[in-house]
């Protein structure tokens, strides 16, 4: 088993390898796309849409209490009356067949308000089901993106630790041949060595991480992700207020989950209501029509007909009006206490994903600063390697640094595109439609304020000559070219 399983990873990987430098043939495929077939067949989504569907009807339940109820009886069979009276009068037992038929119509004049309550507690239960339907929606669409962001991010890490350790076998392999000539020493081909080996554990990790991305795509879609049609998802810049105060305050107005918490207050309020219509007479209006032949041996046949006003009064119940409305009260609290509480964790939520989409943008910004010096002091290591004051393993190690800072800025910006997605989440409008209308990734971003722009990627990736290129372009070329290469397919 083990070494059927080491057959199957030993192919897995000649597969990558073999993958990678194919270029993609499937259009690409923006992320809004499977979105909406993620939320057309979800579970999660279906089971809270049945959900809906039953707190309306709940709605139609609590009304019938407008409505009149009629109720027909009748019954048919033989009736046997043996009584001293009857011996008596009659001188024998009776026993013949019986027929009888009624009709019964009730209409609640005063229920103690009790049928209004129930009418407004359903359509409160009706707005609930309705707020938790969007934040399941919104809470699947979140980890979706998360889901199709992680798989894009593992797989272009995975591109740029092959291509860094390209680079560390590239200096292996010199210092190796210096040693061979006599001109090098042993410790800097242990030091490469060692390089390497530090360069493919990034790299293995990475390819794990990448399969625990692809299981968690799989379960969140149905389906194995399509490298080959994946793009970045735009960032929702535009969608998000440029301060951290109105961040929240948007998010106490549009956020789902505080919205079904609320909702929770007001059913309650109700409730409680129809528990004190218990204090209150019921009046009804009930209109009775009866046939009968030969009932209660009496012989014939008898009609009956009445129109009541009746009124029923519990004066005592055992205490159990006073105990469903004082429940119905510390329900009532008790769903007070639960939104205080969920507006602030509503706001502890916002100000992270804040500070977090704060941080990633400054990363970017730091790794940016970082490759440019790298590349800066890489340009001038070539100069000196022209001039003989350096060797080529300088220039390969200056390199390799160049390489790390790429595997940053990698890093920060598929976390500014997590954590703009977790903030718009946050705020409650993390909808599909609302993704749908944001530009492409890659391309500018209208009105976005300045802290949350994200670097364009080059369409092209273009080899560099002479002068270094521009950050932007050049780790853009990067992200770029990995994705145009074909991606791993090994997992499914």
């Amino acid at each position: 088993m083990v070494r059927n399983r080491r057959s199957v990873f030993a192919l897995a990987t000649a597969v990558i390898a073999l993958g990678c430098g194919l270029p993609a043939a499937a259009s690409a495929q923006a992320v809004t796309e499977v979105l909406r077939d993620l939320i057309q067949t979800h579970p999660q989504i279906l089971s809270k849409q049945k959900s809906v569907g039953s707190a309306v009807e709940g709605i139609g339940v609590a009304r019938s209490g407008y409505y009149p109820s009629v109720t027909v009886t009748g019954d048919s069979g033989p009736e046997y009356v043996d009584s001293p009276t009857r011996r008596q009068t009659e001188g024998h037992r009776y026993y013949k067949g019986r027929e009888t038929s009624g009709l019964t119509i009730t209409q609640k004049i005063f229920d103690g308000f009790a049928t209004d309550s129930g009418v407004e507690a359903a359509k409160y239960g009706r707005d609930m089901a309705a707020a938790d339907l969007r934040l399941t929606r919104q809470s699947v669409i979140l980890e979706g993106v998360l889901a199709y962001v992680d798989v894009l991010r593992q797989n272009r890490l995975i591109q740029l630790f092959r291509d860094s350790e390209r680079k560390v076998l590239e200096q292996l392999n010199l210092e190796d041949e210096r040693v061979q000539k006599g001109a090098g020493m042993a410790n800097d081909v242990l030091a490469a060595k060692q390089r390497l080996q530090r360069v493919m554990t990034d790299r293995i990790s990475t390819e794990g991480d990448f399969l625990t991305a692809v299981a968690k795509y799989s379960q969140v879609f149905g389906h194995a992700p399509d490298l080959a049609r994946m793009s970045d998802p735009p960032v929702p810049a535009d969608l998000i207020p440029p301060e951290m105060e109105e961040v929240i305050r948007t998010a106490q107005a549009e956020n789902p989950q505080l919205e079904q918490v609320s909702k929770k207050i007001d059913k309650n309020a109700e409730l409680r209501n129809a528990a004190e219509a218990g204090y209150y007479p019921a009046l009804d209006l009930i209109g009775k029509a009866n046939y009968e032949n030969d009932k209660n041996a009496t012989i014939g046949v008898r009609r009956d007909w009445s129109l009541l006003l009746t009124a029923t009064w519990e004066l005592f119940s055992g205490f159990s009006t006073n105990a469903a409305v004082a429940a119905a009260s510390y329900d009532h609290a008790a769903a007070m206490d639960d939104r205080f509480h969920a507006s602030r964790k509503l706001t502890e939520s916002a100000k992270i994903y804040w500070h977090q989409l704060e941080t990633a943008r400054k990363k970017m910004a730091l790794t940016e600063q970082e490759a440019n010096l790298a590349e800066e002091l890489w340009e001038g290591q070539k100069k000196r390697r022209e001039a003989g004051k350096a060797t080529a393993q300088d220039v390969l190690d200056d390199e390799t640094k160049i390489n790390d800072a790429r595997v940053k800025y990698a890093r920060a910006y598929y976390e500014v595109i997590q954590h703009s997605y977790e903030l718009l989440f946050a705020m409650g409008r993390l909808e599909v439609d609302n993704v749908d209308r944001l530009p492409p990734a890659g391309g500018p971003v209208s009105d976005a304020p300045q802290s949350l722009s994200v670097p364009p990627l080059a369409a092209e990736p273009v080899v560099p000559t002479g002068a270094p290129e521009p950050m932007h372009d050049r780790v853009g070329r990067l992200l770029q070219d990995s994705s145009q290469q074909q991606p791993n397919t090994w997992y499914r």
